[in-house]
């Protein structure tokens, strides 16, 4: 498979990801906003946060609000990790391959990118609608690909893709909202804010038969390292590490080239960790380091099979690694 090809479907994959986790996180926030009342700047904050993206925020629009916030995570044109942008280079990489997707698989990224080409005003029932049809779309097109893609190079990479932007996704999610709510249980809606974080992760009814109540701690162990949940960062590592052992036939627990070592690495990592590791330096020096690892092994990737070549160099198409 040509580099250009494997680059354009792992993209496509994050993109489609990208923008799957960001229509959850405003439409769960979204409705969080209308049921809590009160000042709700800061928690605006940290959502916007989550995507990283705070500070191109507050130069553009200022003190966050839910009109301008929403705004910014789903239409923003100007926005690289808007709903509205990563649709659009989902589709866009996935034009370049056509040929190597089932026919459906374009219909459905070209049918939600008209539907959001054509959303006009911010009312909160349009704007819920519009963020079901994201969701809606991204679940149908990962049971498409499940059920319709050769088991071949292009599924695997679509699979790295995919679980490697949805590792990404969730420990940013965990690092912000861990942050905004330590320590403040005593305070109105604390509860429900958890149960956002876990909305947010398409985890709350799994996280409910696994634990009960919704605790801050439990939360995080549960969306970073639950190897049965499939959301969690350690579930993801492990199926992004099979998938690009799968590209080479290589055997679990050996490495071929350095991309390879670096997420085979990881994910061993990440297979013996406690919770009392997490906690022990601090959630967020804990994440953050996870985050760079993330990172090196995305560069690892690009190195081993999408150089030279990189489908996102020279025609138009943004090369980008995840947002910082």
């Amino acid at each position: 498979m040509l580099s250009r090809t494997a680059n354009a479907l792992n993209w496509m994959a994050r993109y489609v990801e990208r923008a799957e986790a960001g229509a959850r996180l405003a439409e769960v926030n979204l409705h969080l906003s209308l049921d809590l009342a009160g000042a709700q700047g800061a928690a605006w904050d940290a959502v916007i946060e989550t995507t990283g993206d705070l500070k191109d925020f507050r130069e553009r629009y200022g003190e966050a609000t839910r009109e301008t916030a929403l705004r910014f995570l789903v239409l923003d044109e100007e926005n690289p990790n808007s709903v509205g942008q990563c649709v659009r280079w989902a589709r866009e990489n996935a034009r370049t391959v056509r040929e190597h997707l089932p026919g459906e698989a374009w219909e459905l990224l070209n049918s939600v990118y008209l539907a959001l080409g054509t959303h006009a005003g911010g009312e909160p029932g349009r704007l819920d609608a519009l963020l079901d049809l994201v969701k809606d779309r991204a679940r149908e097109l990962e049971g498409l690909l499940a059920g319709s893609l050769s088991r071949d190079e292009g599924w695997h990479f679509v699979q790295v893709g995919r679980f490697l932007e949805r590792a990404d996704q969730v420990s940013r999610l965990v690092d912000v909202q861990h942050a905004q709510l330590e320590g403040s249980a005593a305070d109105p809606g604390h509860e429900l804010r958890w149960e956002a974080v876990l909305k947010s992760a398409s985890g709350l009814t799994m996280y409910r038969r696994r634990h009960g109540a919704t605790e801050g701690r439990r939360v995080a162990q549960f969306l970073l390292l639950d190897a049965a949940f499939p959301r969690s960062v350690t579930f993801c590592l492990a199926a992004a590490d099979q998938a690009l052992r799968g590209l080479n036939g290589t055997p679990a627990g050996s490495f071929r080239n350095p991309a390879e070592k670096a997420l085979g690495k990881l994910t061993a990592q990440l297979r013996f960790t406690e919770l009392e590791d997490v906690f022990k330096g601090g959630v967020h020096q804990w994440l953050d380091q996870l985050q760079l690892d993330l990172i090196q092994v995305g560069d690892a990737i690009n190195s081993a099979y999408f150089e030279p070549g990189s489908a996102h160099q020279g025609d138009g198409l943004p090369y980008e690694q995840p947002q910082q």
